[in-house]
């Protein structure tokens, strides 16, 4: 027993390996996630990251080929989790022994209830487990553990009672956070805990990371944040193609896209006094915004600012409460579905939120192809694939069987597909290592040499300044503020 008095517990996987649709997704993985410490998992977009999590959390793809052992320890009991069935490691292990914070935390909550009723009802199922005694930390109140939990995480009180539409990214990852360590299990895996965060919010969640393994807890992260791995994790395993290798010892040299510089090109969108207004609560407060053919415009802001709120009206998806928009000089008079085919197709929406934006059911070839042979427009996917590192065998995987960083990069395939003038990135590099990144920069870059406007929207300050001609800052509140190239934002402060 820890001197903290819970149960230690621990992780000890051998020979882990997992063949799915002939596909090796694992290959003989060894890993201990040991009580008191912080265990990092980094590698490339699709090394295998993701794929261990889920294993490890008993979520192996239905049809799999798995091979090795996967030994979970507490005290002196030991569990084989692979040998368990679905249901006995909901009622023994699930968030009660192992809480997960899944990559894409917002498709973790139900959109029909708000986040405040959602944690409680996480905490009243699994405030017991048959594993060990009570957890010492667990106050009697959920109201406390929760406003404990999220003093710890940032979190402001009003979020709890929104809806998870209501919230951005970032917000969501760190609400997702709060869910996986509501009962305090002895055992955290986190997957891209960091994403969608500005440097502040980030610090917090290294912070609490940090603190919930010195406690006595085992927790084992998954991320491309090299900043939080140097800063947390004591031990940290490298992974690509599904296997351990050793750490580079080189430091890799990856190519720039050359930035943009400012256009003169035809005004492709031009927004005017646009606010949102939810309940008593201001998104946005007049923005004024302007893209031009042939630039690349860079969105930065604070956590919860309302960036996805602006991307998601002028990509037409949400009506403002106030103000107009104009998209290739013509008034937009109807949003989502309401908006004809042709309308939409004007602007090309890359979503923070890449699980959530497709069906699936679908497999990468389809979710590249699919929208620009509806559009009338000839497309090779294989072609399109290849250039964002998308190997002909994802191809025939859905959705669902491939990393967040994958789809995220097959989504941007089909934006370009599409070739429309406008192009809305949203977050689009925050699941990507900086290759992959540079990757897909590089051919936004490209669509705004062919006069596209894309508006780049992100809380990386470095890599946005790569190709961006110019940026624009929108504060807590909704002000948005414009600057050059020349006043880059350095470090951005965290917000509502």
């Amino acid at each position: 027993m820890s001197e903290n008095l819970h149960p230690d517990a621990g992780l000890d996987v051998l020979g882990l390996s997992i063949v799915s649709r002939g596909s090796t997704l694992l290959d003989n993985v060894d890993v201990t996630v040991s009580p008191g410490e912080v265990h990092a998992i980094v590698g490339p977009s699709g090394a295998g990251k993701t794929t261990l999590l889920h294993a490890l959390a008993g979520l192996v793809p239905s049809g799999s080929r798995v091979s090795g052992s996967v030994t979970l320890h507490v005290e002196s009991e030991k569990v084989d989790l692979l040998s368990l069935s679905a249901r006995a490691l909901r009622r023994t292990v699930a968030g009660r022994v192992i809480g997960v914070a899944v990559q894409a935390a917002g498709g973790a909550f139900s959109p029909v209830r708000p986040i405040r009723v959602q944690l409680r009802e996480a905490i009243s199922i699994r405030r017991t487990s048959p594993h060990g005694p009570g957890h010492p930390h667990l106050v009697e109140s959920r109201r406390e553990a929760l406003a404990d939990l999220g003093h710890a995480a940032g979190i402001e009180p009003e979020w709890l009672d929104r809806y998870p539409h209501e919230l951005s990214g970032g917000q969501l990852t760190r609400l997702g956070l709060i869910a996986a360590i509501a009962n305090h299990p002895p055992i955290l895996l986190a997957d891209e805990p960091t994403t969608g965060l500005d440097a502040e919010s980030a610090g917090i969640i290294g912070a609490l990371l940090a603190g919930y393994a010195a406690s006595g807890h085992a927790v084992l992260v998954a991320s491309h944040d090299t900043a939080l791995v140097s800063r947390i994790a004591a031990r940290v395993t490298h992974m690509r193609d599904g296997r351990i290798v050793a750490a580079p010892t080189e430091t890799v040299h990856v190519s720039k896209p050359a930035r943009a510089h400012a256009s003169t090109g035809q005004m492709l969108v031009q927004a005017r006094g646009v606010g949102v207004r939810r309940g008593g609560a201001v998104i946005l407060d007049g923005v004024d915004l302007e893209l031009r053919a042939g630039e690349v415009v860079a969105l930065t802001g604070p956590s919860g600012a309302g960036k996805s709120t602006l991307a998601r009206i002028l990509a037409q998806l949400e009506a403002p409460t106030s103000g107009m928009l104009e998209i290739s000089g013509r008034p937009v008079t109807a949003w989502g579905i309401k908006a004809s085919p042709d309308e939409r197709r004007r602007t090309a929406w890359l979503s923070q939120h890449p699980h959530q934006a497709v069906d699936p059911r679908l497999t990468l070839r389809r979710v590249i192809e699919l929208p620009a042979r509806l559009a009338g427009h000839e497309v090779d996917a294989d072609e399109l694939a290849a250039r964002f590192g998308l190997g002909a065998q994802l191809l025939s995987r859905t959705a669902k069987e491939v990393s967040g960083g994958q789809l995220q990069r097959a989504l941007v395939a089909r934006a370009l597909a599409l070739s429309t003038p406008v192009i809305i990135a949203d977050e689009v590099t925050s699941m990507l290592d900086d290759e992959s990144a540079m990757t897909v920069l590089a051919a936004l870059r490209d669509a705004a040499d062919a006069g596209a406007a894309v508006l780049l929207i992100g809380h990386e300050a470095s890599r946005l300044a790569r190709i961006a001609a110019r940026y624009v800052h929108l504060q807590a509140g909704g002000k948005l503020h414009t600057g050059s190239q020349e006043h880059e934002p350095k470090r951005e402060k965290a917000g509502v």
